[in-house]
């Protein structure tokens, strides 16, 4: 809240929810509390009620995004809706006595009220139960990508789950697509419905589209061939953003879920498409609590109940009665003479006769008027009953021949649907034919089969077509098909229970890996081949090589490393072989729990920092970079903006390239500052941007997927949602192939790399390796992403010990909601030192932990309670420093090898061995001095960099070696943290210095 607001409302609000869940967290406009009508158990919550101040209308807005209404939150805290709005006086003019206001109407009774009452549901969505500890972590079980109208790809909900002791538990996240970084980041992204594509395909085609809620309901939907959407962000997020993708539908089915927040979203889904579509109904499943249970528990989707009240088309149960009662009754028909016959043309009951026989009557007047009365009544009575059997009569001969007609009609239709089908079929497998079997996708060739197998019988050319598709599909997979049924023959189990489309995929995914081992054992053999080993040794090495690639896992890389050193392979060569097997052969291979102890799981990152040099030339992989950098420093010379951090950075890239091409890159800044608006062309136009490249694999491995399942379900290879997002994958797939084939600056390990992952794609995988190249930079990031990976998680699982000793019974009820900003600071602070971003005694200097320990103090935490947090976080904080503590020696690793790169390639250093000036030599900052002035900066900007440079007795790299010789012992700044955490013998741990 700003100070310019006022202090009504908002202070009585916010006042009385801190006092009921804790404090509130800010959130954009919002500031987010649990809620406290489902969430105010004490115990630890999403908060989903969200608060702002509206200074147009002078009011607080509370929303609960979970469905709850603003009366059940109110009250929970004992505020009315009243209290939502800044009390002011109105004054009657010359009086004090405050304006007349009307009280506030009582809130109408919605539909989704009555049709909760009715099904005995509470009018509030309950709390949710108490699932105790945790006992796994959140694992990502699917992601659920959304696509848009032109087939790019806006984002992806990522569903996890976890176990606790009395259950398990689910959460979800959103991604959305970043175009600059080709990578899907942390966000969300525009409103779109789910699989949008097929839903605005089924609404062009006049089908019926189904509104689920969650993604797991839209996939048990397609599973049963319908279609179906929802959104992303929760339940009650649908709104008329998304309801405008709907119109022109005809009939949408929106399937509730059997609880209250399904019922309350249901209407506000109505709400939103009034005007849009033909119809709206409204249904929930049978048996369960939502479509997916509906369908498992066996039913049909016929078998979805309408809800009264909400379903348009089934009014509630006192609306049937009221019904009923006011129905007219029928008008008397005509009367006419006919056989004595009931409405439906039975005979009339006896007791309906007159008495039959010869026994005689007791006779009078009175006898005879009534019985004259009697027989008129009847004569009429018995006519009109014959007239009315007549009109059912003439109905249903009527009827007779309508449905004789209709099912002539009917079948004359299906027969000619029959024929169009059935050209359709032939017109498409004519179609795939044409364009070569061995350019169709898995997909593609499992919807061909079986339309084959459906119309064989009935055409030649499906006969034709299924025998050639069986054949074709032996030949690639080696998937055998029933030429009858087209059928998997199975001869695994796998395939006997994945069909067609599964033994496809399978096939496909065991040949690319099957490839890869290919690739790295012909790399392994070269090595081995290039080494001064006999010849004997060679084959023992080659049938041991062959020997991993028959078996591979970390145990076999093991021995095959200890056979190479005992036959006297070099350090380097073996060093080189086992990044080539966990690079190439098996990215992503994990050792075994059991075997953890005795086998060493070989990272290719690891051993790429084993080598003694870099596998790709700094200098070569850098060059796409600088071209860019010199291109934004021409725009902003051109805007005459600032460029002192391109210039850097510049100087940062240049400084591991060959003196030629740093004279080039020189040199071509010297002609920008001369004429900024000249066109140049690139330096190294041929050479691959490993990021850019990097992006579209990714970018295809997203989409190669999606069009190839759109592909194979599209009713025409020419379908423009199919052909849109196969030209985009194509788009993507060329670019990749042009770069594998023409780029210059790959190693050939890449390229091999490369190769595997396109097949590995077109296999059916989305997932792309997280090593894609073996240049240091890559491989650098790739470990800063990895500990970054690691701190997180660890933090994460010192957090929620953190929070299990705060909610045991041993603390006030609702500490860990108290304290939970204060601990939060204190697990991010240990994240960034897991990362390697700091170290223990700048941990410690925070004091985090001491603003902890005071807040647990305030809120009535005994001390015996808070020690043992206190000893929790310093352990986690020392486990945390411990990680952070590798993760630097590694960044140190990718930094020295750089540094040496960079000072090889001096321009006033030595240059292959060759000596120069030395570094505090006059002819050295002379050199230096000509080579900043080249650059074209400012004098200011000549003599900061020379006073910099005057400041260094010798260069960076040089902190790190030994003035004795040899290789160093111990890591910058190991002096000091001796100093700091020096410990006594005996007495337990000393404080240290400063401490």
């Amino acid at each position: 809240m700003t100070s310019q607001q006022p202090k009504g409302s908002w202070e009585t609000i916010t006042a009385a929810l801190e006092s009921r869940v804790g404090e509130g967290k800010p959130s954009g406009d919002w500031t987010k509390y649990c809620c406290p009508s489902h969430e105010g158990d004490g115990r630890a919550h999403k908060p989903s009620l969200g608060v702002k101040y509206d200074p147009g209308q002078q009011r607080t807005v509370v929303r609960c995004f979970a469905g709850c209404e603003n009366e059940q939150v109110l009250e929970a805290v004992g505020l009315e809706v009243k209290d939502m709005f800044d009390r002011r006086l109105d004054r009657a003019a010359g009086r004090g006595r405050r304006a007349y206001r009307p009280r506030p109407a009582q809130r109408p009774v919605s539909r989704s009220d009555k049709a909760l009452e009715a099904a005995g549901l509470p009018p509030k969505q309950p709390g949710r139960p108490d699932l105790g500890r945790q006992t796994s972590a959140w694992k990502t079980v699917e992601a659920y990508p959304y696509i848009r109208a032109d087939g790019t790809v806006a984002g992806e909900v990522i569903r996890k789950e976890a176990r606790f002791e009395h259950g398990r538990d689910k959460e979800f996240t959103q991604r959305r697509w970043n175009t600059d970084l080709g990578a899907m980041e942390n966000g969300g992204f525009e409103p779109i419905p789910y699989q949008l594509p097929q839903v605005l395909d089924t609404i062009a085609d006049g089908g019926v589209v189904y509104i689920v809620e969650g993604e797991k309901d839209a996939k048990a939907a397609a599973s049963a061939g319908l279609t179906a959407t929802t959104n992303a962000g929760g339940a009650m997020v649908w709104g008329p953003e998304h309801s405008k993708w709907l119109q022109g539908a005809g009939t949408v089915v929106i399937v509730a879920d059997h609880d209250t927040a399904g019922y309350r979203r249901a209407d506000r889904v109505m709400s939103t498409l009034a005007g849009l579509v033909g119809r709206v109904r409204v249904v929930q499943a049978a048996t369960g609590k939502d479509l997916h249970d509906h369908l498992m528990c066996g039913h049909d989707i016929s078998e979805l109940v309408p809800i009264p009240h909400l379903d348009p088309y089934t009014p509630g149960p006192g609306a049937v009665a009221a019904q009923a009662d006011s129905t007219p009754a029928a008008e008397t028909p005509s009367v006419s003479a006919a056989p004595s016959v009931t409405p439906e043309g039975a005979p009339v009951p006896e007791y309906m006769l007159a008495l039959s026989g010869d026994v005689p009557q007791t006779h009078s007047d009175e006898v005879d008027s009534i019985g004259a009365h009697w027989s008129t009544f009847m004569r009429l009575f018995m006519s009109q009953l014959a007239e009315i059997a007549r009109k059912q009569a003439e109905k249903r001969a009527q009827a007779e021949r309508v449905a004789r007609d209709r099912s002539e009609r009917e079948a004359e239709e299906l027969a000619a649907r029959h024929a169009a089908e059935q050209k359709a079929v032939e017109a498409r497998l004519r179609k795939l034919a044409d364009a070569g079997l061995d350019n169709a996708s898995r997909t593609q060739l499992a919807e061909a089969i079986v339309d084959a197998a459906a119309w064989c019988e009935d055409s030649q050319v499906a006969a034709q077509a299924m025998a050639q598709l069986s054949h074709h599909v032996h030949q690639r997979y080696g998937v055998r098909i029933d030429p009858l049924t087209g059928e998997v023959i199975s001869e695994t189990a796998a395939e006997a229970t994945g069909g067609l489309a599964s033994a496809l995929m399978g096939a496909e995914s065991d040949r690319a890996a099957a490839a890869r081992l290919v690739t790295a054992r012909k790399r392994m053999v070269d090595l081995v081949a290039n080494t001064e080993v006999d010849e004997d040794r060679k084959a023992e090495l080659y049938a041991a090589i062959e020997t991993w690639c028959a078996h591979p896992s970390a145990r076999a890389l093991t021995e095959l490393t200890k056979v190479m050193e005992d036959k006297g392979v070099p350090e380097k060569v073996r060093t080189e072989a086992r990044f080539v097997a966990v690079y190439l052969g098996r990215p992503g291979d994990v050792v075994p729990m059991a075997e953890l102890a005795e086998i060493r799981a070989v990272q290719p990152t690891a051993e790429l920092r084993r080598l003694p040099e870099a596998l790709v030339d700094p200098g070569e992989e850098v060059k796409p970079r600088v071209d860019d950098l010199l291109n934004r420093y021409q725009d902003r010379v051109k805007l005459g903006a600032p460029t002192e951090s391109i210039r850097t950075q510049l100087s940062e890239a240049i400084a591991v390239m060959t003196p030629e091409d740093q004279d080039a890159a020189r040199d071509r800044g010297r002609a920008i500052n001369k004429t900024p608006t000249e066109e140049f062309p690139p330096l190294w136009p041929d050479h691959v941007d490993r990021d850019e490249l990097a992006t579209k694999i990714r970018m295809y491995a997203t989409l190669a997927p999606q069009a190839e399942l759109a592909a194979g379900k599209a009713s025409d290879l020419d379908d423009a949602t199919a052909a849109g997002l196969m030209r985009q994958a194509a788009k993507h797939r060329n670019a990749i192939t042009k770069a594998l084939k023409s780029g210059k600056g790959l190693h050939t390990y890449e390229r091999d790399q490369i190769s595997a992952v396109l097949r590995d794609i077109e296999a059916g995988k989305t997932q792309t390796p997280d090593m894609l190249f073996a240049d240091d930079r890559s491989a650098a990031a790739v470990d800063a992403d990895r500990a970054t990976h690691i701190a997180r998680d660890t933090s994460y699982a010192n957090r929620r010990q953190a929070e299990q000793i705060l909610t045991s019974n041993q603390a006030p009820e609702g500490t860990a909601r108290r304290v939970r900003t204060e601990l939060g600071r204190v697990m991010d602070a240990q994240t960034e030192l897991g990362r390697g971003h700091g170290i223990l005694p700048d941990y410690e200097r925070l004091g985090l932990d001491q603003q902890l320990g005071a807040k647990l103090a305030a809120v009535g935490v005994p001390e015996p309670l808070r020690n043992k947090l206190a000893h929790h976080l310093d352990y986690a904080a020392g486990e945390s420093a411990s990680a952070g503590k590798s993760a630097q020696r590694i960044a140190d690793r990718w930094a020295e090898r750089r540094e040496a790169v960079v000072v090889a390639r001096s321009v006033s250093g030595a240059a292959a061995g060759a000596a120069g000036p030395d570094y505090d030599s006059p002819e050295r900052r002379a050199g230096l001095e000509k080579d900043v002035r080249a650059a074209g900066v400012s004098e200011d900007s000549v003599a900061q960099r020379m006073a910099a440079d005057a400041g260094r007795a010798r260069p960076p790299s040089a902190a790190v070696r030994n003035a004795r010789g040899g290789t160093r012992r111990t890591s910058p700044g190991m002096g000091v943290s001796r100093t700091q955490h020096r410990g006594r013998r005996g007495k337990g741990p000393e404080k240290g210095l400063g401490r």
